[in-house]
């Protein structure tokens, strides 16, 4: 059975982005936390707002994750039928 290229191409694209904003993502909440830890009198470094953003943030690097295996099946089932 024949690939899809355009179905494989796409596929590759949305985890290509999908692994870039990861990246990006889990770096910013590095350089957040030794912001904190230097220098806790940034308006983001209080008991309250820290964890939400760290919250939100995983969140929304969780919705990546499912995205990246979502398209993974696509691209396993990425087959054309003859």
């Amino acid at each position: 059975m024949p690939l899809n290229l355009k179905i494989i191409s796409i596929s590759l694209t949305v985890v290509f982005i999908a692994t870039f904003v990861l990246f990006y993502i889990f770096d910013n909440i590095a350089k957040v936390w030794k912001l904190c830890e230097k220098d806790k009198s940034f308006k983001i470094c209080t008991i309250g707002s820290l964890p939400v953003i760290i919250l939100m943030a995983l969140l929304i690097a969780g919705g990546l994750i499912m995205v990246i295996n979502i398209t993974a099946y696509i691209m396993i089932s990425g087959t054309t039928r003859v």
